[in-house]
Order: structure tokens, then sequence, then C-alpha cells
């Protein structure tokens, strides 16, 4: 079986990858193809670290989506061109909310080479607003210049519109639409029924991967967003929102009097000082010690 997972970043592309590759590996040795970015004319998938992987007959795939914010995706047309041969496709969505809050604490990730003024700028107001929820709206983390949060916002909206048009073509095409919550939920009879295999409910993400993950969870906007994020928000995920059958007109927000660290300033600091990156900060003594213990023991 060849299988190709399709979706934009943050919407649970790395989960579900772990997820089959467990499951399709029982049933023999897979050819693991992670976020290859071009094809060849003879199948071989490539990515941009000299990676390649000739096409293989029991094979998974997992590509991003280039949306406006994500340039080294695949664009619709070229996907859905270069797997149609393939024998199981899925596009996974999620709800712009989620993925919306998931995306901007994850641009601070060493290699998208984040500004550190704006790193700094971000961290602050996410810390003000984990200890005062209700004081800062969240679109704010992302600016505070009328005229930029317009212009992500009409750019933002064309881009949702683009996707929807193009999911509607690729269930016609038999691709299979996996909403994230169903995913994270473990709705997975239609998915599984669709695969013709089930998959294992206790097997979580690889450790390889566990840095792209936040909360594992859906509906976190709800506790994040304001008041005046719903007004910002609203028209621009709305439409969309309706059109891939979430629940456009509920927007309920749950009042909180603080907001868990590790899901925002905590993550952003995590991956914006990682120990591989440039802005990577001294281990503490007792770290320095328990890793030099452990080239000492590797050594014996």
């Amino acid at each position: 079986m060849r299988a190709v997972i399709y979706g934009l970043p943050k919407s649970g592309t790395t989960y579900l990858f772990s997820l089959l590759a467990e499951a399709m590996t029982q049933e023999g040795p897979l050819v693991e193809c992670f976020e290859p970015k071009t094809i060849d004319a003879d199948g071989t998938l490539r990515r941009g670290d000299g990676m390649a992987w000739p096409p293989a007959a029991h094979q998974l795939a997992k590509i991003l989506y280039a949306d406006a914010n994500q340039k080294s995706g695949w664009n619709g047309p070229e996907a859905q061109a270069a797997f149609a041969e393939f024998d199981k496709k899925i596009f996974l969505v999620r709800d712009p909310r989620d993925r919306w809050i998931s995306g901007f604490f994850y641009r601070w990730f060493h290699l998208h080479n984040p500004d550190p003024e704006a790193f700094y700028r971000a961290l602050r107001l996410t810390e003000h607003k984990e200890k005062h929820p209700d004081e800062v709206p969240f679109h704010q983390l992302h600016s505070s210049d009328p005229t930029v949060l317009q212009n992500w916002a009409d750019g933002y909206k064309q881009g949702l519109d683009a996707l929807s048009d193009f999911l509607t073509g690729l269930a016609q095409d038999g691709w299979f639409i996996l909403h994230y919550e169903d995913l994270v939920d473990k709705n997975w009879t239609a998915l599984e029924a669709y695969l013709g295999f089930r998959l294992a409910a206790d097997h979580g993400i690889r450790p390889s991967f566990k840095h792209v993950s936040r909360t594992n969870s859906h509906s976190n906007w709800r506790r994040w967003f304001t008041p005046d994020d719903e007004a910002f928000f609203k028209p621009v995920f709305g439409p969309f929102l309706q059109a891939q059958g979430y629940d456009a007109e509920d927007w309920r927000l749950d009042s909180v009097q603080e907001l868990p660290a590790a899901e925002g300033s905590g993550y952003m600091h995590r991956l914006f000082h990682h120990p591989n990156g440039p802005h990577a900060l001294p281990l503490p003594w007792k770290a320095r010690f328990k890793k030099f213990l452990k080239g000492l023991l590797g050594r014996a």
C-alpha cells in the first residue's frame, strides 16, 4: 500500500504519520517519506537536505500544504497530481482558531530563523497574557499595528477561501478529508474503514517529533481568545468553518484566571533557545554534570 498524508502545518500531520507508520509497519518493511519537497518523473521523492526515496510498493509520505505562510510546502494541484496513483490519500483539516494559536507559537522554532526582537516582544506579551488572560487579545500578540493586522486578515482569509475550494475538489477526487479534532479524540471509525486497518490508540507521537507537539488537544482557542478576538477573527475564519463542517456560530469562550506557560511562553522559549540553535542557552551546572557522566558511561 502507498499512502500520503497532506495538510497545513500544525494540523496533526506528524501525529497521523506516527500512527500510520506504526500500523503499516506491521504489514511489512515500510518506506517512510517525511516531508519531501519534490517528485521526479520516475516517482522518486526528494527532500531539500538530499534525502531521496525511490518508489516502493509499501510507502508512506507526509507533505505540507503551501498556504500563504508556508512557502516550502506543496501547492494543491501539484500535490494532487503527484500522488494521484497512491492507494490512500488523506488531507487533515483543523479548526483555524486552534491552528492559528499553535502556528503562532511554533513560528519561534530556531529553524524558522525568527527575528529575536520580534520574539522577545511576543514573549513579553504572552507572559503577561498568561497571568492576565483578559487584558491581551490574542491577535495583539501578532501585532499592535492596525494596518499589519488588516493586511494579515485579508491575506489569511483569501488563503482559507482557496483551501476550502481545493478541499471540495479533493473530496470529489476520492481523498479522505479528516478533521484534526476527530484525530485527537480518536474518532477513527471512518478513517479506519477507509484505510482498511486499525490504528493503535495507545501509540503517541514519536520521540523524535516531540518538539513539534504542544498540547495534543483542541478547542484551546476558547481559553486563549477574548471577545476582541471574536470580533477580529470571525470575519476571517467564519466562511471556512462553515464550509468545512464546523459550527461557525459557536464562539463560546471559557473564562480562566491564568493560562499555562507550557502551552505558551514556555513552549516559545524552548523552541527559540533550542540547544541546537543559534540562541542556545548555557546548560545549568547539574545538567552539564549529567551530560558529562553520560559521556563517560558511553565511553566505558
